[in-house]
């Protein structure tokens, strides 16, 4: 059987600094992103991670084990991993592997739940980003904000530190979805992504077209928005298409997902978390 995992995609993951994105969805096919930098590969196409705050995500995988990783480097290189979750182990070779891994040993205030493991299926050759498309497309999502309809919504509303942080380029926006063929989530870079007000996102849809996905009107999609602070979040909501180079997002969920609060919802008002 051929391995699924290049060296390059290997040598990535290897990478702690590097961002990881875990792809889960729910019983009802609705997608989560999460950034998990504790991915790494144990072995072959063996992946293994240390969960210790992903609390949606493990629901999902519980649940569902199809999953997807989107890898990133500081260079912008990506891939996309299709994988099936095993199971959580303690106490075992698995274990162990996390628990010799920086983040863990060297640190007595951060200890890992149990190690993850999951099983590739699939990758991506490399997708670089180039820094003149991240220019170009953010430049173009901004120029398409007044395409979207202003709608007053109670839920979906992002306080005003995250809709600012979604209006700089230099941020890493990533959108992902469940493919309607197999199941499977999938993810991709999306820095051409700008807000149209509290409750909108406007996306180019250049890098989905890029690479070979195409999201239907009225899918259920989550982003995840990493800042150079760093914090981190996530929205959902609804892909609406405009055309075929521009969708805008109709969100209803925003979520903090760093400390001190992961996992908390804080669109406006503000609900308990689910």
């Amino acid at each position: 059987m051929a391995k699924v995992l290049s060296e390059d995609l290997a040598d990535a993951l290897r990478v702690f600094e590097n961002p990881k994105f875990m792809i889960t969805r729910d019983k009802h096919g609705e997608p989560n992103s999460a950034l998990v930098m504790t991915w790494n590969v144990f072995k072959d196409d063996t992946l293994i991670y240390g969960d210790f705050m992903t609390y949606k995500t493990r629901q999902n995988i519980e649940a569902d084990n199809r999953m997807s990783l989107l890898v990133m480097t500081m260079g912008l290189d990506s891939w996309l991993i299709k994988a099936d979750f095993e199971s959580y182990h303690r106490n075992d070779e698995y274990y162990e592997f996390i628990a010799m891994t920086p983040l863990f040993r060297y640190n007595q205030y951060t200890n890992a739940r149990a190690a993850g493991v999951a099983q590739a299926t699939w990758a991506s050759e490399n997708l670089p980003v180039g820094k003149l498309s991240v220019l170009t497309s953010f430049l173009k999502a901004k120029r398409q904000r007044g395409k979207v309809p202003v709608t007053d919504t109670k839920e979906g509303n992002m306080p005003h530190n995250i809709q600012t942080r979604f209006n700089k380029m230099a941020a890493v926006k990533v959108l992902s979805f469940v493919d309607d063929d197999d199941g499977y989530p999938r993810a991709f870079p999306a820095f051409g992504m700008a807000a149209a007000s509290t409750n909108t996102l406007v996306v180019n849809r250049g890098e989905e077209v890029r690479r070979g996905f195409s999201i239907a009107d009225g899918q259920r999609v989550a982003i995840s928005l990493v800042t150079t602070e760093p914090q981190v979040f996530q929205v959902k909501g609804t892909f609406r298409e405009i055309d075929a180079k521009t969708a805008y997002i109709q969100l209803d969920r925003v979520y903090v997902c760093s400390l001190p609060r992961p996992g908390e919802r804080v669109d406006i008002p503000q609900v308990q978390r689910v």
